[in-house]
């Protein structure tokens, strides 16, 4: 363990129990990475307030978001095989749905490098989940705006966020390539495209050319029964319902801190020469997803770029690359510096966590470029 992470670490554990004190939000698991590799793992806190279950090591939580970090690398196997063309219409690949455009917008420019930096201009809403007892809604279901009506949970989420609901047909709504529009319902095209082309389901495809080669055990797209899940929470502490994400692509993973992590290091130069992409995909398509291909949202200190299925920062001249995630009672976060070959990891079970992991990962920030100054 590095000097940075052992004297690192007494600061980032006081910070998430005052965190989780604040925010009210019952666990959280941290990891930290060096050299491309996981080197520190801590856990904090319940699974599940009302079972009083400890968060351990093996507890799975919902990555949202971070899903689209796993599903820009799936798309890249693609690539490299030459199945896909990142620059080609993703109506081309396509063959149960169509994008349509909602005006007279050019359907050609809407393509996989598009969709994957938001830049696509497709339809901005995401796909609320459907409960874990409603299994007959497919992704289609989603991108046709064929969904079983908003719980008063979900009602809540969208008036705090200001979201507009999700129930129309995806479609092209702003003209593709002029502009960041975040959209999930993106991710759902590239799902559809990913499985036309491979005959698999998108679960299966991401699992035989992605999990299993990376060691990801402990990740997928299910709560099974029997394995140790945490449970959402809301901004008060309880336990509320958990959904399915009918896109997988755009935020349906499931994974351990420590599998988190893995795949976090798996983005940067490991020891002994070990490449980036661990042979899942290459450096040079790495390079590709961290690459700004547009602007991203900003704060007013902190202006954000594209990547594809990644947002990037200059960091006073090193480059981070990062995704977050969250919805109804889950929170995420994964923050690397590439060329540093550091990095963090946080998954949490409370609706209003973004403010327990924000400080956490901001004095880890200040700690890795303090060292390198």
């Amino acid at each position: 363990m590095s000097d940075l992470v052992s004297a690192f670490l007494p600061t980032a554990e006081d910070l998430v129990l005052q965190g989780m004190e604040r925010q009210k939000v019952p666990g959280c698991a941290l990891a930290l990475i060096e050299g491309g590799e996981t080197v520190a793992v801590r856990v904090f806190g319940l699974a599940d307030a009302e079972k009083n279950e400890p968060v351990t090591e093996e507890t799975r939580f919902s990555l949202q978001s971070i899903s689209k970090s796993y599903a820009a690398l799936a798309v890249m196997v693609l690539v490299e095989e030459g199945r896909l063309d990142l620059d080609q219409p993703i109506n081309r690949y396509l063959k149960r749905f169509r994008v349509t455009a909602a005006g007279a917008f050019d359907l050609d420019l809407v393509t996989p490098r598009r969709l994957l930096s938001h830049h696509a201009g497709v339809t901005e809403a995401g796909f609320r989940g459907v409960g874990l007892d409603q299994p007959g809604f497919t992704l289609i279901d989603a991108m046709q705006g064929r969904l079983p009506p908003p719980t008063e949970a979900q009602e809540r989420h969208y008036a705090y966020w200001g979201l507009r609901r999700d129930d129309d047909l995806v479609a092209v709504t702003h003209p593709p390539g002029e502009g960041w529009r975040y959209s999930n319902a993106g991710f759902g095209l590239l799902e559809l495209a990913i499985e036309d082309i491979t005959g698999l389901s998108y679960a299966a495809f991401v699992e035989e050319r992605l999990l299993r080669p990376l060691g990801l055990s402990r990740t997928g797209f299910e709560r099974i029964e029997g394995l140790p899940f945490a449970s959402p929470h809301d901004r008060e502490g309880r336990v509320t319902a958990d959904y399915r994400w009918l896109c997988r692509a755009a935020g349906g993973a499931y994974a351990t801190v420590g599998d988190l992590a893995t795949f976090a290091g798996a983005e940067i130069a490991g020891g002994e020469g070990t490449p980036p992409g661990r042979g899942v995909v290459s450096p040079a398509s790495l390079a590709i997803l961290h690459t700004p291909h547009g602007d991203a949202d900003s704060l007013p200190d902190l202006p954000m770029k594209a990547g594809l299925g990644h947002i990037l920062v200059d960091a006073g001249g090193v480059p981070n690359v990062h995704h977050s995630g969250g919805s109804i009672g889950w929170r995420s976060i994964y923050s690397i510096f590439p060329t540093l070959g550091s990095g963090i990891c946080m998954v949490m079970n409370g609706e209003a966590a973004n403010e327990l992991w924000q400080p956490v990962v901001r004095a880890w920030t200040e700690a890795v470029l303090k060292r390198r100054a």
